[in-house]
Formats: structure tokens, sequence, C-alpha cells
């Protein structure tokens, strides 16, 4: 049976490190974007003056745990 995958939050990063959530159309904090991930969420950051993902820059992958 394959693995179900998790849903997608994809999240700006503006100047000054501002993160925004496309879907909810709100800035959001690391705190918050941590919850997202315990809640089983993909979040996928992107920075939107270079279009250059950095997911792994902003959040540590031990974050969540």
């Amino acid at each position: 049976m394959p693995r179900k995958r998790r849903p997608r939050r994809l999240i700006n990063r503006y100047a000054q490190s501002r993160l925004y959530d496309v879907e909810t159309g709100t800035y959001v904090s690391l705190a918050r974007l941590r919850e997202l991930r315990c809640e089983g969420y993909e979040v996928v950051i992107r920075e939107v003056e270079t279009g250059r993902f950095v997911t792994e820059d902003v959040l540590p992958p031990g974050l969540d745990a």
C-alpha cells in the first residue's frame, strides 16, 4: 500500500525574514511553523527575492522533535 503524502504548506520568506503563509494569507512565526510540522504538514519555505527554497536554512530538521 503506497504511503500517503503529507499536505504541503508553502511559506514565502520576505525581507527581514518575514514569513508569509500563502494558504491563510497571514504572516506566521517560527513557533507556528513548528506547530504545522507537528500537525503533519510538510512546510516548504521559498525566498521571494531569489525564488530559492530555503526550508532547511530556516527550519532545521530537528526543530519539530
